[in-house]
């Protein structure tokens, strides 16, 4: 089995791993993806885009169907679970999986990569900072725990060498490991470059699908955005419903897309409005860099407090918060506000969180 193995289970996280790779050629050198196959198919079809470019880049990779049923399940998780043992170093996507925690107890890995997981990334470095259970920012109140539990002691382990994350995310290094830059080297180089159209493009948003904004509230900011900011077409996060994609294209004519790739590659291959708006999301951080240099300003979308729904904990709100407050913090983007609300002066608006 390759010497270094990567484990992944979405689109971002498979983009993210061929960018460690190109920026980290010699330790990449022996390089097998292990992809999870998601279940929704939108991202199955990302992902399958993706491993063309990784043979193309002459990157091994397997896939593992791991959610499929329970026999078939149990027979993926024993075949993976001998590449994770024979694997000296392991490049994680998801922390927070639990499927990959299932895993780690088999690793003897001496050095281990985190890649990013979009926004989740700095749950994730401020849980294993400051102690908390893994759970998704989404997913309720944090329990306590010793600083991460069980991952944070296999990341103490004796043997492991060197812990690393390799993000573009405004983070600090836990203690005991290391950040290094992602500047989206392989995707500026190997695609591009950026074709400009007139108008705005507004990429959606699978926050009513985690349960945190209301459905009706989202519908109705986006038909006001579209009126506001004349969007003509609206990028479908891919675990958007149809039924509500189909509510935003009835309200607001706008044409709804079903990018075939991550966002990111998609601004680099597909003609991009020459105003492309975004709610707190990864977006909001990565397209500032792969858009770097060209015409293409990024813009923010405010998410108003009554947007959210009544059983969301303080905590995913905090974070809502958070992640938004830091892009436009870290990338200088114009906000823009919910319909009836001023555009805060700089004073009012929310501290970077430390």
């Amino acid at each position: 089995m390759s010497e270094t193995l990567a484990l992944v289970e979405s689109p971002a996280q498979l983009l993210n791993v061929l960018e460690w790779a190109y920026v980290h050629p010699g330790e990449a050198a022996s390089l097998t993806i292990a992809v999870l196959q998601p279940v929704d198919p939108r991202s199955r079809a990302q992902v399958r885009r993706l491993c063309r470019f990784a043979s193309q880049s002459k990157v091994v990779w397997r896939r593992y169907e791991v959610r499929a049923g329970y026999l078939g399940r149990a027979g993926e998780l024993v075949r993976l679970g001998r590449a994770v043992a024979a694997a000296r170093r392991l490049v994680i996507g998801d922390l927070f999986s639990r499927t990959i925690q299932l895993l780690l107890p088999r690793s003897k890995a001496r050095e281990v990569v985190v890649v990013d997981d979009g926004t989740a990334t700095t749950e994730l470095v401020s849980l294993l900072t400051n102690g908390g259970q893994l759970t998704r920012w989404h997913q309720g109140e944090l329990k306590p725990s010793a600083k991460g539990g069980p991952v944070n002691r296999w990341l103490a382990r004796e043997e492991l060498e060197r812990a690393v994350f390799f993000t573009c995310m405004p983070v600090a290094a836990p203690p005991g490991t290391e950040v290094r830059p992602n500047d989206y080297a392989w995707s500026r180089a190997t695609f591009g470059p950026v074709r400009v159209r007139s108008g705005a493009d507004l990429a959606g948003s699978s926050l009513v699908e985690t349960g945190v904004v209301d459905e009706d509230r989202y519908v109705d900011a986006v038909g006001w955005i579209a009126r506001h900011r004349a969007a003509g077409r609206y990028f479908a996060h891919r675990r958007e419903s149809g039924p509500k994609l189909e509510r935003i294209a009835a309200l607001t004519g706008m044409e709804i897309v079903h990018p075939e790739l991550p966002l990111e590659l998609t601004a680099l291959t597909e003609p991009i409005g020459r105003s492309l708006l975004t709610f707190a999301s990864t977006i909001a951080y990565t397209l500032p860099i792969v858009l770097g240099g060209s015409p293409v300003r990024v813009e923010l979308c405010d998410i108003d407090d009554a947007w959210i729904t009544p059983d969301t904990a303080e905590r995913s709100v905090d974070f809502l918060r958070r992640i938004s407050a830091l892009a436009v913090d870290r990338h200088n983007l114009t906000r823009i506000p919910p319909r009836g609300r001023r555009r805060p002066e700089p004073s009012q608006a929310l501290p970077a969180a430390q």
